[in-house]
């Protein structure tokens, strides 16, 4: 029985699909070896329909002039756009490519616009996009070293009483502020640490800071997971020590994808694929930017 050709992946500016592994080529329409035809014949055998004194081969169960059987066909219709395609859209679409690329063995190409003049750390490896970003770490403020100010004032008669009571009104009012501003920074939490620009490439991630530029590898990544939109939190050890960072840039979620293909592909969020919106595959589809899953986990 011979088959369609199937449908191509749709492509993207600054982004490619996975490419065909060496020697592959896609099946042609054409007729192939079985598909034997006969002249001067002007009837078949319950399986071959004539064509202008030739015939050729029908598949089973497919009516008279239909070379594929209604029944194999599983063509769906397009569903309507229900809101707009957005640059954020793109991040995403980009970076479920990589994933299927990745999941495939294929070596994904890069998918953003702009891409920063990094060294490589390793040998063929690939800087896939560059953003702005922010780096973000689990803290206490810096203003926890609340001191209440110890003011002495002397004065007498009424005038110097009510001059004292307005600069003791006034020192309780500041020490007030300090405090609570003490107390908030007190209190561990998320906070901004640097603004920096994020890479990330097939091995691992590049941090700029004007400090210097960081890299952490996939390898060294213990925990990794989608945050927010365009937010990952991940944890890291190499013989310096721990770091337990949250990252915000556009690629944030390839980070998580390309760690978890690699190394947990388990991942609940990567099984889940709670890391896209839950009717967002369908959306792509809309946009006919169908997305290939079938090699995901």
């Amino acid at each position: 029985m011979s088959q369609s050709a199937p449908h191509p992946q749709p492509q993207d500016q600054g982004a490619t699909t996975p490419s065909q592994p060496a020697g592959a080529s896609e099946p042609s329409g054409s007729a192939t070896h079985g598909e034997a035809t006969t002249h001067g014949s002007s009837a078949g055998h319950g399986d071959s329909t004539a064509h202008g004194g030739s015939t050729e081969p029908r598949p089973s169960g497919a009516a008279p002039g239909e070379l594929v059987p209604a029944a194999s066909r599983n063509l769906q219709p397009r569903p309507q756009p229900q809101r707009p395609w957005t640059s954020q859209d793109y991040v995403w679409w980009n970076t479920a490519q990589v994933l299927t690329a990745v999941r495939a063995g294929f070596k994904p190409n890069p998918v953003s616009p702009v891409v920063d003049p990094i060294r490589p750390t390793h040998s063929g490896e690939v800087i896939l996009g560059s953003c702005d970003g922010e780096i973000l770490a689990f803290k206490r403020g810096d203003n926890n070293n609340y001191q209440p100010l110890r003011g002495f004032f002397l004065a007498g008669g009424a005038a110097g009483l009510a001059l004292m009571a307005a600069f003791f009104g006034g020192q309780a009012v500041v020490n007030s502020r300090r405090k609570r501003r003490a107390e908030r920074d007190a209190v561990e939490k998320w906070r901004h640490l640097a603004n920096a620009r994020l890479s990330v490439s097939t091995h691992g991630i590049y941090l700029g800071t004007p400090d210097g530029v960081m890299f952490i590898g996939y390898q060294q990544i213990r925990e990794c997971q989608v945050t927010g939109v365009g937010e990952v939190m991940l944890a890291a050890t190499n013989e310096q020590g721990n770091v337990r960072l949250k990252l915000r840039g556009q690629w944030a979620e390839l980070v998580m994808v390309i760690w978890a293909a690699l190394f947990l592909p388990e991942h609940p969020q990567l099984v889940g694929r709670s890391w896209l919106p839950g009717d967002w595959l369908l959306h792509a589809r809309a946009y006919n930017r169908e997305v290939d899953t079938s090699n995901w986990p």
